[in-house]
């Protein structure tokens, strides 16, 4: 099975790479770039970076993948960007979430403009991503990593690659908000709880909710090369 990642990129407007590298040194609260890498030595943290130069689609991007929440200010920024910084992450569990906050918030600091996880399509501004690295609780982190999305078969969740756990999907036949509900507390008890779970066991969250047989099976979703495909495949909720 391939190694589940986490990928999150933040544009800046650094002159040039020496520059960025001047920058990280002096803001990012004791991360070095060196060449791929960039390096915490007081928590002895290192993650593989690509930088990119300029992307003319870039502000599109993140103009889709942060829906209102960017203000024309920050998009006019990315959309001057000179570099992109890529940090990717092997995950071993929700401490590489946290370690991933904590880099991409060092790069915010050091001249970054925003921040958009590519491994889940969404985006936050600088405040934003500040707020989870301050106050780094499972809610908080999971409301930020995961994203539920839904179409006329399927409800799922897509980005829980980001704590090393499959994504969840149920048969579109209930209420929307009622499934938003199912995924996230069954999410959210994997993540917190990390049960586990076995084919053919039965699931349910109250005395009066309804009760759920599991299925594990893989990410049919997304192709093996897509940024959203969940190496740890998928747990289908269908109803006993």
């Amino acid at each position: 099975m391939a190694e589940p990642q986490i990928i999150i990129g933040i544009p800046g407007l650094w002159n040039d790479r020496a520059e960025l590298v001047q920058k990280v040194v002096r803001k990012s609260g004791g991360y070095l770039l060196a060449g791929n890498i960039i390096h915490n030595a007081k928590g002895d943290i290192g993650f593989e970076v690509d930088i990119y130069e300029h992307d003319p689609s870039l502000a599109e991007a993140f103009l889709y993948a942060g829906g209102e929440r960017l203000g024309e200010d920050i998009l006019g920024e990315i959309s001057n960007h000179i570099y992109t910084v890529y940090v990717i992450a092997k995950v071993r569990n929700i401490h590489t979430v946290k370690e991933v906050i904590d880099v991409g918030m060092g790069l915010l600091n050091a001249g970054g403009t925003a921040v958009k996880i590519e491994t889940t399509g969404v985006a936050y501004s600088k405040e934003e991503w500040k707020e989870i690295a301050d106050n780094k609780e499972y809610f908080l982190i999971y409301s930020h990593f995961v994203t539920l999305v839904g179409d006329e078969n399927s409800y799922y969740s897509c980005g829980m690659q980001s704590f090393g756990l499959p994504d969840v999907v149920i048969s579109a036949h209930i209420d929307v908000e009622e499934a938003a509900d199912l995924l996230n507390d069954f999410n959210l008890y994997n993540l917190v709880e990390m049960p586990k779970l076995k084919d053919g066991e039965t699931i349910s969250f109250t005395q009066t909710s309804p009760v759920y047989k599991l299925a594990h099976c893989k990410d049919y979703r997304y192709e093996r090369d897509d940024l959203f495909y969940n190496s740890c495949g998928l747990w289908e909720l269908k109803k006993v």
